[in-house]
């Protein structure tokens, strides 16, 4: 049904795409644009577009899944990405795109095939969000201060908050922190505003003001999911990234059993949509609708 979807990727979060006839998706780890090759001008044999890579057809199907899915995820199975996609595609977020019933349709057979990915491969696996990971290394902190109000620190946040856990919020964006102190039972403060103590800190921020790495010394803990963290030598109960996810191999067997499962499964999936398309000639039939 999709032999006229084309998908461009990068693993750069910040970089975007502003053509027109492409519709864009960031997350906080890649950013992901939509289009027609009926619309869009490029080529099948391209592969490669202003530092993008180029997926054609159910290529591209089949990544959009997996992507949605977690399993291209840092943390393999993470269910956050899922909603992410949901909310992007909403239906007041893409009604005045060229081919917005097509994005809607193309959302929907997506979502249904990750609920049949993740209900039959990934119930189970690990601790499959971010936010989870958290509280499993903060269950003995009772208060917390998460710095960051974007899409990785407002995942966290829930969890910390089912807890009772006293949470601070630091940022930068006034608005979005009003919104979440409307949400949840938190307190927020400007960075130039708040000094820390010796609670526990989620650095959940690219940001990072440079007087701040002196002022969490004293914290008795710092959760750091950034991709470039400090030297740990430095902190006391410092974890990084990549310790985080050291410490998640302890399901690594288990994960690799499920994704030669998995690989099975979604060459099945996409063939099933190839087959569609002996009976709609066009692909992306409704375009022009």
């Amino acid at each position: 049904m999709w032999s006229n979807l084309i998908l461009l990727h990068s693993n750069d979060p910040i970089k975007t795409l502003d053509d027109a006839g492409l519709e864009v998706w960031q997350t906080c780890q890649r950013t992901i644009a939509f289009g027609d090759r009926r619309l869009f001008p490029i080529t099948e044999e391209e592969r490669f577009y202003k530092g993008h890579e180029v997926f054609h057809g159910f290529e591209a199907y089949r990544f959009l899944l997996e992507v949605v899915s977690g399993l291209r995820s840092k943390l393999f199975g993470e269910s956050e990405i899922q909603a992410q996609f949901r909310d992007r595609f909403r239906e007041e977020r893409v009604t005045d795109s060229n081919f917005a019933l097509s994005l809607l349709r193309l959302r929907d057979q997506i979502l249904e095939h990750t609920k049949q990915i993740r209900s039959k491969y990934l119930t189970g696996i690990g601790r499959q969000t971010y936010g989870s990971v958290a509280d499993s290394y903060l269950q003995k902190h009772k208060s917390v201060t998460l710095l960051g109000t974007g899409k990785l620190a407002t995942s966290i946040l829930p969890y910390l908050v089912s807890k009772n856990k006293e949470i601070r919020l630091i940022g930068r964006n006034q608005t979005r922190m009003t919104e979440l102190q409307k949400e949840f039972s938190i307190t927020t403060h400007h960075w130039e505003d708040y000094k820390p103590s010796t609670e526990a800190i989620v650095i959940a921020s690219s940001f990072l003001p440079f007087n701040w790495e002196s002022m969490i010394e004293n914290s008795s803990l710092i959760l750091d999911f950034r991709e470039t963290g400090f030297s740990e030598s430095r902190y006391i109960n410092y974890i990084p990234l990549s310790k985080i996810l050291n410490d998640l191999q302890e399901t690594d067997e288990q994960i690799q059993s499920v994704k030669m499962d998995l690989q099975i499964f979604l060459t099945e999936l996409t063939r099933e949509r190839e087959e569609e398309q002996i009976h709609i000639m066009n692909g992306w039939e409704d375009l022009l609708v």
